[in-house]
């Protein structure tokens, strides 16, 4: 993902994206990690799936589907819908077919 968006937003704004969407998700979701204080230069997925592998498959699935959902909708008000569906494609696609957000690149 950081390599599709990096370009449009830059890595720190992934980065914020994913602290923003992390932090919406923690909401229905209140056992999802913390993302820590201050914008990292790039995403930090390592607490994320320490914590998604810590949890029943059904759990970990609605949170992450939660997650995705919410990064794509914020990413969706920041450079369009159009953009963020041709952008995000291939990540909601590894999600679908059960893969891990490391098997994103193309």
């Amino acid at each position: 993902m950081d390599e599709e968006l990096t370009p449009v937003i830059g890595q720190r704004g992934v980065a914020a994206l994913y602290k923003r969407a992390l932090h919406l998700a923690t909401q229905a979701h209140p056992w999802l990690p913390v993302a820590q204080e201050g914008i990292r230069a790039a995403m930090d997925l390592g607490a994320l799936t320490t914590g998604l592998a810590q949890r029943e498959s059904p759990d970990a699935a609605a949170a992450g589907a939660a997650l995705l959902q919410t990064f794509h909708e914020l990413l969706a008000r920041l450079i369009g819908a159009s953009l963020t569906e041709r952008l995000l494609r291939p990540v909601w696609a590894t999600f679908l077919s059960g893969g891990s957000a490391g098997d994103t690149k193309r």
